[in-house]
């Protein structure tokens, strides 16, 4: 179960507010005052963070408000969502998911409160998603596929409605999800006895990244090293070889054919020791640039998509069956971090990103910048 306390808000560890609620004076007229001063002093500092809102965890609910700040941190699709053209025809075609989640993004990057209770969207989804539909803890990971999942066929339903309205040729499968976050691996198999070559392609929205064993820290090179290394298919493992006519040690070579807009990196802590399931604590060190060059298939060199920026982490503090998820974000519109958990929101330095308790990283290929969003 998640590690929460239903009784903490925003500014009982926020210290970054720029105001102290402590006063000296004895007389209670100038306590009311400048009580009423830090009141409006923290609706402006409110009014002025848009996208900068904590949620409120209902109940282990933590893996679900880590998912859903990175969305909000997502400035593509923050955009795109909010667009008052989409918003209309969601409404039109009656997209139930896709409705409640702008709304909450809505009430994230243009409400004006600092913290608001996500209660709508939990509800939908998870009469969607029966299996999250309890107070266990979750992956973040998998809810976060489950999530864009449900997002992507909303918005599939509504560009059918469209095209039927309105007569157009588009294509229903395209949806700012998949432009966003579909990239393309490219599998090339290789025959060791008669070296005949083939190739495949598989669609990823996610790289679930392994970790080193026995060693205390690595970088995230090394664990797309790990994931993109050739490897050998033997004994059971072996293909059937289409020119050989029979099975054969076969080798796998893995590389990046599409980069995708948004890389989501998936660090594979939980796996299993022997009979026991275990959380891998290896220290992985990454940088807010990534440089996915040395992965990309010959006919992806001249990608524009091969350098990115960090902009959203996922960590998993404690055990397997025992944990708490936290997010750190970075904020487009002021340029800086914000570390959530759950309802607290604080601004952090940048030094504070790496984190030994690194689950997921969310890289860009390009730097957000200040949304165009009507009202903002």
């Amino acid at each position: 179960m998640c590690n929460t306390n239903k009784h903490r808000n925003r500014t009982d560890c926020c210290d970054c507010c720029s105001v102290s609620c402590r006063t000296t004076t004895s007389s209670s007229g100038r306590v009311m005052e400048n009580d009423k001063q830090v009141s409006a002093v923290k609706l402006q500092t409110r009014w002025s963070r848009p996208g900068v809102c904590g949620l409120d965890n209902a109940g282990n609910s933590c893996y679900l408000n880590v998912v859903l700040q990175c969305l909000c941190s997502t400035v593509p699709l923050v955009e795109h969502l909010l667009n008052q053209d989409t918003r209309r025809e969601l409404a039109k075609s009656k997209c139930r998911f896709a409705e409640v989640f702008v709304r909450l993004l809505e009430e994230m990057w243009l409400g004006r409160s600092s913290c608001c209770a996500p209660l709508e969207v939990r509800s939908v989804l998870f009469s969607i998603l029966p299996q999250f539909n309890n107070y266990s803890q979750q992956d973040a990971q998998e809810l976060l596929l489950f999530l864009l999942n449900a997002l992507h066929d909303d918005l599939k339903k509504m560009r059918s409605s469209v095209r039927q309205e309105h007569n157009r040729n588009c294509a229903t499968d395209f949806t700012i999800v998949s432009h966003l976050f579909e990239g393309q691996l490219n599998y090339m198999t290789l025959c060791m006895q008669c070296d005949h070559q083939a190739h495949s392609k598989q669609t990823f929205t996610v790289l679930s990244l392994p970790l080193p064993t026995d060693i205390i820290k690595c970088s995230i090179q090394d664990c797309l090293s790990l994931f993109f290394e050739q490897t050998i298919l033997t004994g059971g493992e072996q293909m059937l070889c289409s020119v050989c006519g029979q099975r054969r040690e076969t080798a796998v070579v893995t590389s990046l054919d599409k980069p995708p807009e948004i890389l989501l990196l998936h660090l594979k802590r939980f796996g299993c020791k022997g009979k026991n399931q275990v959380k891998l604590r290896t220290n992985v060190v990454f940088s807010t640039k990534l440089d996915l060059t040395p992965f990309l298939s010959s006919s992806a060199q001249n990608s524009s998509c091969s350098s990115y920026h960090l902009y959203a982490v996922v960590n998993h503090i404690g055990h397997l069956n025992m944990g708490h998820y936290t997010a750190l974000c970075h904020n487009a519109p002021a340029q800086v971090w914000h570390c959530f958990d759950d309802s607290i929101v604080k601004e952090v330095r940048d030094s504070v990103v790496q984190s030994p308790n690194a689950y997921m990283l969310l890289y860009s290929c390009k730097p957000f910048q200040k949304p165009k969003i009507h009202g903002l």
